[in-house]
Protein backbone atom coordinates (compact mmCIF):
# COMPACT_ATOMS: atom_id res chain seq x y z
CA UNK A 1 0.00 0.00 0.00
CA UNK A 2 1.28 3.47 -0.90
CA UNK A 3 2.24 5.70 2.03
CA UNK A 4 2.34 9.46 2.42
CA UNK A 5 6.08 9.46 1.76
CA UNK A 6 5.92 7.05 -1.19
CA UNK A 7 5.99 9.79 -3.81
CA UNK A 8 6.92 13.48 -3.95
CA UNK A 9 3.39 14.35 -5.11
CA UNK A 10 1.78 12.69 -2.07
CA UNK A 11 4.33 14.31 0.24
CA UNK A 12 3.86 17.80 -1.26
CA UNK A 13 0.08 17.53 -0.93
CA UNK A 14 0.07 15.88 2.51
CA UNK A 15 -2.50 18.30 3.94
CA UNK A 16 -5.23 17.06 1.61
CA UNK A 17 -4.86 13.53 2.95
CA UNK A 18 -4.73 14.08 6.72
CA UNK A 19 -4.06 17.78 7.50
CA UNK A 20 -0.42 16.86 8.02
CA UNK A 21 2.44 19.37 7.89
CA UNK A 22 2.77 22.04 5.21
CA UNK A 23 5.24 20.52 2.74
CA UNK A 24 4.11 22.14 -0.50
CA UNK A 25 4.63 25.78 -1.34
CA UNK A 26 1.63 26.55 -3.54
CA UNK A 27 -0.88 29.21 -2.45
CA UNK A 28 -3.63 26.60 -2.01
CA UNK A 29 -1.38 24.69 0.42
CA UNK A 30 -0.96 27.86 2.46
CA UNK A 31 -4.70 28.43 2.18
CA UNK A 32 -5.32 25.19 4.06
CA UNK A 33 -2.79 26.15 6.73
CA UNK A 34 -4.22 29.64 7.15
CA UNK A 35 -7.76 28.24 7.41
CA UNK A 36 -6.77 25.65 10.01
CA UNK A 37 -4.89 28.17 12.14
CA UNK A 38 -7.79 30.62 11.89
CA UNK A 39 -10.12 27.94 13.26
CA UNK A 40 -7.87 26.72 16.06
CA UNK A 41 -6.72 30.18 17.13
CA UNK A 42 -10.24 31.63 16.92
CA UNK A 43 -8.97 34.43 14.68
CA UNK A 44 -10.63 35.87 11.58
CA UNK A 45 -8.49 36.32 8.48
CA UNK A 46 -8.79 39.75 6.80
CA UNK A 47 -8.15 38.05 3.42
CA UNK A 48 -6.89 34.72 2.12
CA UNK A 49 -5.86 33.04 -1.12
CA UNK A 50 -8.15 33.43 -4.12
CA UNK A 51 -7.88 30.03 -5.80
CA UNK A 52 -10.88 27.73 -5.39
CA UNK A 53 -9.84 24.09 -5.91
CA UNK A 54 -12.46 21.58 -7.06
CA UNK A 55 -13.21 18.01 -5.97
CA UNK A 56 -11.63 16.95 -9.28
CA UNK A 57 -8.26 17.83 -7.74
CA UNK A 58 -8.80 15.49 -4.80
CA UNK A 59 -9.88 12.68 -7.12
CA UNK A 60 -6.84 13.17 -9.35
CA UNK A 61 -4.50 13.34 -6.36
CA UNK A 62 -5.71 10.01 -4.99
CA UNK A 63 -5.63 8.36 -8.41
CA UNK A 64 -2.14 9.57 -9.37
CA UNK A 65 -0.53 8.76 -6.02
CA UNK A 66 -2.34 5.46 -5.41
CA UNK A 67 -3.44 6.67 -1.96
CA UNK A 68 -6.83 5.00 -2.24
CA UNK A 69 -7.14 4.57 1.52
CA UNK A 70 -7.72 8.35 1.55
CA UNK A 71 -10.49 8.26 -1.08
CA UNK A 72 -13.33 9.79 0.93
CA UNK A 73 -16.31 12.04 0.28
CA UNK A 74 -16.47 13.47 3.80
CA UNK A 75 -13.73 14.10 6.41
CA UNK A 76 -15.60 11.96 8.96
CA UNK A 77 -15.17 8.94 6.64
CA UNK A 78 -11.39 8.83 7.07
CA UNK A 79 -10.34 5.71 8.99
CA UNK A 80 -9.36 6.37 12.61
CA UNK A 81 -5.88 4.89 12.13
CA UNK A 82 -5.17 7.35 9.31
CA UNK A 83 -6.17 10.48 11.21
CA UNK A 84 -3.65 12.96 12.54
CA UNK A 85 -4.35 14.96 15.66
CA UNK A 86 -5.26 17.93 13.48
CA UNK A 87 -7.69 15.90 11.37
CA UNK A 88 -9.31 14.52 14.52
CA UNK A 89 -9.69 18.04 15.89
CA UNK A 90 -11.31 19.14 12.64
CA UNK A 91 -13.74 16.23 12.85
CA UNK A 92 -14.75 17.31 16.35
CA UNK A 93 -15.78 20.69 14.97
CA UNK A 94 -17.77 19.02 12.20
CA UNK A 95 -19.50 16.67 14.62
CA UNK A 96 -20.60 19.62 16.78
CA UNK A 97 -21.20 22.04 13.94
CA UNK A 98 -24.83 22.88 14.70
CA UNK A 99 -23.94 24.12 18.20
CA UNK A 100 -21.18 26.46 17.01
CA UNK A 101 -21.54 30.26 16.72
CA UNK A 102 -21.79 31.53 13.15
CA UNK A 103 -18.25 32.90 13.05
CA UNK A 104 -16.80 29.54 14.07
CA UNK A 105 -19.07 27.79 11.57
CA UNK A 106 -17.60 30.02 8.87
CA UNK A 107 -14.05 29.08 9.85
CA UNK A 108 -14.93 25.38 9.80
CA UNK A 109 -16.52 25.73 6.37
CA UNK A 110 -13.56 27.70 5.00
CA UNK A 111 -11.26 24.84 6.00
CA UNK A 112 -13.67 22.28 4.55
CA UNK A 113 -13.77 24.21 1.28
CA UNK A 114 -9.99 24.58 1.14
CA UNK A 115 -9.74 20.77 1.35
CA UNK A 116 -12.05 20.51 -1.73
CA UNK A 117 -15.06 19.06 0.12
CA UNK A 118 -17.43 21.40 -1.68
CA UNK A 119 -20.46 19.13 -1.70
CA UNK A 120 -20.09 18.68 2.04
CA UNK A 121 -19.98 22.47 2.44
CA UNK A 122 -23.36 22.66 0.72
CA UNK A 123 -24.71 19.97 3.06
CA UNK A 124 -23.65 21.91 6.16
CA UNK A 125 -24.68 25.38 4.96
CA UNK A 126 -28.36 25.52 4.02
CA UNK A 127 -29.55 28.08 1.50
CA UNK A 128 -29.64 31.41 3.30
CA UNK A 129 -32.49 33.81 2.58
CA UNK A 130 -32.02 37.33 1.26
CA UNK A 131 -33.42 38.71 4.51
CA UNK A 132 -30.85 36.80 6.55
CA UNK A 133 -28.05 37.91 4.22
CA UNK A 134 -29.14 41.53 4.65
CA UNK A 135 -29.38 41.27 8.43
CA UNK A 136 -25.97 39.85 9.32
CA UNK A 137 -22.57 40.05 7.61
CA UNK A 138 -21.58 36.70 9.16
CA UNK A 139 -24.59 35.01 7.56
CA UNK A 140 -23.80 36.79 4.30
CA UNK A 141 -20.25 35.44 4.45
CA UNK A 142 -21.52 31.93 5.16
CA UNK A 143 -23.76 32.28 2.12
CA UNK A 144 -20.69 33.36 0.13
CA UNK A 145 -18.79 30.28 1.27
CA UNK A 146 -21.66 28.10 0.03
CA UNK A 147 -21.85 30.04 -3.23
CA UNK A 148 -18.15 29.45 -3.90
CA UNK A 149 -18.68 25.71 -3.51
CA UNK A 150 -21.72 25.89 -5.80
CA UNK A 151 -19.60 27.78 -8.33
CA UNK A 152 -16.83 25.19 -8.45
CA UNK A 153 -19.18 22.18 -8.59
CA UNK A 154 -21.37 23.57 -11.38
CA UNK A 155 -19.00 22.10 -13.99
CA UNK A 156 -20.11 18.60 -13.03
CA UNK A 157 -23.66 19.50 -12.00
CA UNK A 158 -24.24 21.36 -15.26
CA UNK A 159 -26.41 23.95 -13.56
CA UNK A 160 -26.10 27.68 -13.07
CA UNK A 161 -27.93 27.88 -9.75
CA UNK A 162 -24.84 29.43 -8.20
CA UNK A 163 -25.58 32.68 -10.07
CA UNK A 164 -28.70 33.24 -7.97
CA UNK A 165 -26.72 32.56 -4.79
CA UNK A 166 -24.02 35.08 -5.71
CA UNK A 167 -26.55 37.66 -6.89
CA UNK A 168 -28.44 37.48 -3.59
CA UNK A 169 -25.23 38.33 -1.73
CA UNK A 170 -24.21 41.08 -4.17
CA UNK A 171 -27.67 42.62 -3.83
CA UNK A 172 -28.57 42.15 -0.18
CA UNK A 173 -25.36 41.88 1.88
CA UNK A 174 -24.77 44.84 4.20
CA UNK A 175 -23.55 47.94 2.36
CA UNK A 176 -19.83 48.57 2.52
CA UNK A 177 -19.01 44.96 3.40
CA UNK A 178 -16.20 43.07 1.69
CA UNK A 179 -18.46 40.10 1.01
CA UNK A 180 -20.90 42.31 -0.92
CA UNK A 181 -18.05 43.63 -3.07
CA UNK A 182 -16.57 40.19 -3.65
CA UNK A 183 -19.94 38.89 -4.80
CA UNK A 184 -20.44 41.93 -7.02
CA UNK A 185 -17.07 41.43 -8.70
CA UNK A 186 -17.88 37.79 -9.27
CA UNK A 187 -21.14 38.85 -10.93
CA UNK A 188 -19.14 41.00 -13.37
CA UNK A 189 -16.88 38.05 -14.18
CA UNK A 190 -19.71 35.55 -14.57
CA UNK A 191 -21.88 37.70 -16.83
CA UNK A 192 -18.90 38.73 -18.94
CA UNK A 193 -16.85 35.54 -19.09
CA UNK A 194 -19.50 32.83 -18.79
CA UNK A 195 -22.53 34.41 -20.47
CA UNK A 196 -21.05 37.18 -22.63
CA UNK A 197 -23.78 39.54 -21.41
CA UNK A 198 -22.30 43.03 -21.77
CA UNK A 199 -25.28 44.92 -20.33
CA UNK A 200 -25.37 42.80 -17.16
CA UNK A 201 -21.60 43.03 -16.73
CA UNK A 202 -21.76 46.83 -17.08
CA UNK A 203 -24.59 47.00 -14.55
CA UNK A 204 -22.67 45.04 -11.93
CA UNK A 205 -19.50 46.98 -12.60
CA UNK A 206 -21.35 50.20 -11.73
CA UNK A 207 -22.82 48.63 -8.60
CA UNK A 208 -19.52 47.31 -7.28
CA UNK A 209 -17.68 50.56 -8.10
CA UNK A 210 -20.08 52.44 -5.83
CA UNK A 211 -19.75 49.81 -3.10
CA UNK A 212 -15.95 50.14 -3.15
CA UNK A 213 -16.18 53.90 -2.63
CA UNK A 214 -18.19 53.23 0.52
CA UNK A 215 -15.67 50.67 1.82
CA UNK A 216 -12.48 52.52 0.81
CA UNK A 217 -12.07 54.73 3.93
CA UNK A 218 -11.86 51.66 6.19
CA UNK A 219 -9.07 49.92 4.23
CA UNK A 220 -5.36 50.02 4.97
CA UNK A 221 -2.83 50.30 2.12
CA UNK A 222 -2.42 46.55 1.68
CA UNK A 223 -6.17 45.90 1.67
CA UNK A 224 -6.78 48.76 -0.76
CA UNK A 225 -4.14 47.67 -3.29
CA UNK A 226 -5.30 44.05 -3.08
CA UNK A 227 -8.93 45.00 -3.63
CA UNK A 228 -8.16 47.37 -6.50
CA UNK A 229 -5.95 44.82 -8.24
CA UNK A 230 -8.78 42.29 -7.99
CA UNK A 231 -11.25 44.97 -9.10
CA UNK A 232 -9.43 45.85 -12.32
CA UNK A 233 -8.75 42.20 -13.14
CA UNK A 234 -12.51 41.59 -12.92
CA UNK A 235 -13.97 44.68 -14.56
CA UNK A 236 -11.51 44.57 -17.49
CA UNK A 237 -13.86 41.95 -18.92
CA UNK A 238 -16.26 44.78 -19.78
CA UNK A 239 -13.97 46.52 -22.31
CA UNK A 240 -12.92 43.06 -23.47
CA UNK A 241 -16.53 42.34 -24.46
CA UNK A 242 -16.61 45.70 -26.24
CA UNK A 243 -13.41 44.73 -28.07
CA UNK A 244 -11.84 47.94 -26.73
CA UNK A 245 -8.20 46.84 -26.75
CA UNK A 246 -6.79 50.11 -25.44
CA UNK A 247 -9.14 50.15 -22.44
CA UNK A 248 -8.36 46.50 -21.60
CA UNK A 249 -4.64 47.29 -21.56
CA UNK A 250 -5.20 50.43 -19.45
CA UNK A 251 -7.23 48.57 -16.84
CA UNK A 252 -4.85 45.62 -16.72
CA UNK A 253 -1.97 48.09 -16.31
CA UNK A 254 -3.79 49.37 -13.23
CA UNK A 255 -4.38 45.80 -12.03
CA UNK A 256 -0.66 45.07 -12.28
CA UNK A 257 0.32 48.40 -10.72
CA UNK A 258 -1.79 47.72 -7.63
CA UNK A 259 -0.48 44.13 -7.48
CA UNK A 260 3.11 45.35 -7.51
CA UNK A 261 2.30 47.98 -4.86
CA UNK A 262 1.48 45.31 -2.27
CA UNK A 263 4.12 45.50 0.46
CA UNK A 264 3.69 42.42 2.67
CA UNK A 265 4.66 42.57 6.33
CA UNK A 266 3.82 39.02 7.43
CA UNK A 267 3.51 35.50 6.00
CA UNK A 268 -0.19 35.80 5.18
CA UNK A 269 0.39 39.01 3.25
CA UNK A 270 3.42 37.52 1.46
CA UNK A 271 1.41 34.57 0.14
CA UNK A 272 -1.64 36.67 -0.73
CA UNK A 273 0.52 39.22 -2.58
CA UNK A 274 2.48 36.53 -4.42
CA UNK A 275 -0.64 34.72 -5.54
CA UNK A 276 -2.35 37.93 -6.60
CA UNK A 277 0.61 38.93 -8.78
CA UNK A 278 0.59 35.49 -10.39
CA UNK A 279 -3.14 35.74 -11.12
CA UNK A 280 -2.67 39.24 -12.51
CA UNK A 281 0.14 38.14 -14.81
CA UNK A 282 -1.84 35.07 -15.87
CA UNK A 283 -4.62 37.39 -17.02
CA UNK A 284 -2.04 39.62 -18.68
CA UNK A 285 -0.58 36.68 -20.58
CA UNK A 286 -4.05 35.87 -21.93
CA UNK A 287 -4.43 39.56 -22.79
CA UNK A 288 -1.18 39.32 -24.79
CA UNK A 289 -2.42 36.26 -26.66
CA UNK A 290 -5.66 38.10 -27.45
CA UNK A 291 -3.56 40.99 -28.79
CA UNK A 292 -1.49 38.48 -30.81
CA UNK A 293 1.74 39.42 -29.01
CA UNK A 294 3.08 35.94 -28.27
CA UNK A 295 6.53 37.17 -27.26
CA UNK A 296 5.00 39.30 -24.50
CA UNK A 297 2.73 36.41 -23.51
CA UNK A 298 5.78 34.16 -23.18
CA UNK A 299 7.59 36.77 -21.07
CA UNK A 300 4.64 37.08 -18.73
CA UNK A 301 4.04 33.35 -18.31
CA UNK A 302 7.75 32.77 -17.66
CA UNK A 303 7.49 35.28 -14.82
CA UNK A 304 4.55 33.35 -13.36
CA UNK A 305 6.48 30.06 -13.55
CA UNK A 306 9.36 31.79 -11.78
CA UNK A 307 7.01 32.99 -9.02
CA UNK A 308 5.16 29.65 -8.68
CA UNK A 309 7.56 26.93 -9.90
CA UNK A 310 5.53 24.12 -8.29
CA UNK A 311 2.22 25.01 -9.94
CA UNK A 312 1.67 22.70 -12.96
CA UNK A 313 -1.05 24.90 -14.43
CA UNK A 314 1.46 27.62 -15.21
CA UNK A 315 3.89 25.19 -16.83
CA UNK A 316 1.04 24.08 -19.06
CA UNK A 317 0.22 27.67 -19.97
CA UNK A 318 3.87 28.37 -20.82
CA UNK A 319 4.04 25.26 -22.98
CA UNK A 320 0.85 26.30 -24.77
CA UNK A 321 2.35 29.69 -25.63
CA UNK A 322 5.56 28.03 -26.83
CA UNK A 323 3.48 25.71 -29.02
CA UNK A 324 1.68 28.69 -30.56
CA UNK A 325 5.11 30.16 -31.37
CA UNK A 326 6.21 26.96 -33.06
CA UNK A 327 8.81 26.19 -30.37
CA UNK A 328 7.71 22.58 -30.21
CA UNK A 329 10.84 21.00 -28.73
CA UNK A 330 10.86 23.43 -25.81
CA UNK A 331 7.09 23.13 -25.44
CA UNK A 332 7.37 19.34 -25.17
CA UNK A 333 10.01 19.74 -22.47
CA UNK A 334 7.84 22.14 -20.47
CA UNK A 335 4.77 19.92 -20.83
CA UNK A 336 6.81 17.01 -19.46
CA UNK A 337 7.98 19.17 -16.55
CA UNK A 338 4.31 19.71 -15.67
CA UNK A 339 3.76 15.95 -15.42
CA UNK A 340 6.27 15.80 -12.56
CA UNK A 341 4.33 18.33 -10.50
CA UNK A 342 1.16 16.30 -10.11
CA UNK A 343 -2.47 17.30 -10.56
CA UNK A 344 -4.28 19.12 -11.92
CA UNK A 345 -3.84 18.26 -15.57
CA UNK A 346 -1.19 15.52 -15.57
CA UNK A 347 -2.87 13.45 -18.33
CA UNK A 348 -3.40 16.64 -20.36
CA UNK A 349 0.29 17.48 -20.01
CA UNK A 350 1.31 14.01 -21.23
CA UNK A 351 -1.11 14.27 -24.16
CA UNK A 352 0.08 17.71 -25.21
CA UNK A 353 3.73 16.64 -24.90
CA UNK A 354 2.89 13.72 -27.16
CA UNK A 355 1.36 16.05 -29.73
CA UNK A 356 4.52 18.17 -29.77
CA UNK A 357 6.71 15.10 -30.28
CA UNK A 358 4.37 13.82 -32.99
CA UNK A 359 4.50 17.12 -34.90
CA UNK A 360 8.32 17.08 -34.99
CA UNK A 361 8.42 13.44 -36.03
CA UNK A 362 9.51 11.89 -32.71
CA UNK A 363 6.93 9.14 -32.84
CA UNK A 364 8.46 6.85 -30.21
CA UNK A 365 8.43 9.67 -27.67
CA UNK A 366 4.92 10.64 -28.75
CA UNK A 367 3.75 7.07 -28.20
CA UNK A 368 5.32 6.99 -24.73
CA UNK A 369 3.54 10.23 -23.81
CA UNK A 370 0.17 9.05 -25.09
CA UNK A 371 0.48 5.79 -23.18
CA UNK A 372 1.42 7.70 -20.00
CA UNK A 373 -1.68 9.85 -20.43
CA UNK A 374 -3.85 6.77 -20.85
CA UNK A 375 -2.41 5.23 -17.69
CA UNK A 376 -4.14 8.05 -15.80
CA UNK A 377 -7.22 8.59 -17.99
CA UNK A 378 -7.84 5.33 -19.89
CA UNK A 379 -11.06 6.66 -21.44
CA UNK A 380 -9.52 9.75 -23.08
CA UNK A 381 -10.65 9.10 -26.64
CA UNK A 382 -8.58 11.89 -28.25
CA UNK A 383 -5.41 10.30 -26.90
CA UNK A 384 -6.36 6.89 -28.26
CA UNK A 385 -7.09 8.44 -31.66
CA UNK A 386 -3.61 9.96 -31.85
CA UNK A 387 -2.03 6.72 -30.70
CA UNK A 388 -4.01 4.78 -33.30
CA UNK A 389 -2.85 7.18 -36.02
CA UNK A 390 0.87 6.81 -35.28
CA UNK A 391 0.90 3.13 -34.27
CA UNK A 392 1.26 1.77 -37.87
CA UNK A 393 4.44 3.82 -38.32
CA UNK A 394 6.06 2.40 -35.18
CA UNK A 395 6.32 -1.16 -36.46
CA UNK A 396 4.43 -2.49 -33.43
CA UNK A 397 1.51 -4.65 -34.63
CA UNK A 398 0.38 -5.27 -31.06
CA UNK A 399 0.00 -1.54 -30.44
CA UNK A 400 -1.83 -1.15 -33.76
CA UNK A 401 -4.34 -3.88 -32.93
CA UNK A 402 -4.87 -2.74 -29.34
CA UNK A 403 -5.30 0.96 -30.19
CA UNK A 404 -7.81 0.16 -32.94
CA UNK A 405 -9.76 -2.13 -30.61
CA UNK A 406 -9.71 0.41 -27.79
CA UNK A 407 -10.77 3.23 -30.09
CA UNK A 408 -13.76 1.21 -31.31
CA UNK A 409 -14.76 0.48 -27.69
CA UNK A 410 -14.55 4.13 -26.67
CA UNK A 411 -16.47 5.34 -29.72
CA UNK A 412 -19.24 2.88 -28.89
CA UNK A 413 -19.26 4.06 -25.26
CA UNK A 414 -19.34 7.68 -26.35
CA UNK A 415 -22.52 7.08 -28.32
CA UNK A 416 -24.22 5.58 -25.27
CA UNK A 417 -23.00 7.90 -22.52
CA UNK A 418 -23.46 11.58 -21.85
CA UNK A 419 -20.58 13.68 -23.20
CA UNK A 420 -19.14 14.44 -19.77
CA UNK A 421 -18.67 10.75 -19.01
CA UNK A 422 -15.85 10.33 -21.53
CA UNK A 423 -12.67 12.36 -20.90
CA UNK A 424 -11.64 14.05 -24.11
CA UNK A 425 -8.46 16.11 -24.40
CA UNK A 426 -8.48 18.62 -27.25
CA UNK A 427 -5.36 19.97 -28.95
CA UNK A 428 -4.32 23.43 -27.76
CA UNK A 429 -6.81 23.19 -24.92
CA UNK A 430 -6.51 22.96 -21.16
CA UNK A 431 -10.16 21.99 -20.73
CA UNK A 432 -9.43 19.50 -17.96
CA UNK A 433 -7.80 22.25 -15.94
CA UNK A 434 -10.88 24.42 -16.15
CA UNK A 435 -12.64 21.81 -14.02
CA UNK A 436 -9.86 21.74 -11.47
CA UNK A 437 -9.61 25.28 -10.24
CA UNK A 438 -11.39 28.57 -10.53
CA UNK A 439 -10.17 31.94 -9.39
CA UNK A 440 -12.59 33.68 -7.09
CA UNK A 441 -12.48 36.82 -5.03
CA UNK A 442 -12.34 36.01 -1.34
Amino acid sequence: MATLNSSPIAWLNRQYFDLGPLNGGKPHHYGIEFSYNSLINNKTLPYTVQVNISPFFRESLVKETGMFQYHIDHPLQLAKELRTERWEKFCEYLANYQELPNLTKLRVMNLLRSLCFHRVVKEYIPEISSAEIASDVELATLAWCRALSSLITHFDDRTFDYIQEIEAIATHAPSGSKVKINAGLQMVVEYAKTFGDLAAAEFWREVVTKDIQELKPSLNDFEFNLLMSMYYRSVSFVPFLRRDKQKVVEEMDLCESHARSLNPENELQQIVARENLSLCMESRSKESIWLKDLDLAEERVRLIVQIEPLEPRYHLELAEVLSKQGKLEEAAKVYRSATRLGPPGTPVAWFMAGQCHEKIGELELASDCYLASLQIEPEAISVVKHLSNIAPRLGNPGLVNWSNLRLAELEEQQQKLQPKAAPKFQSESLSALKRSADKVLV
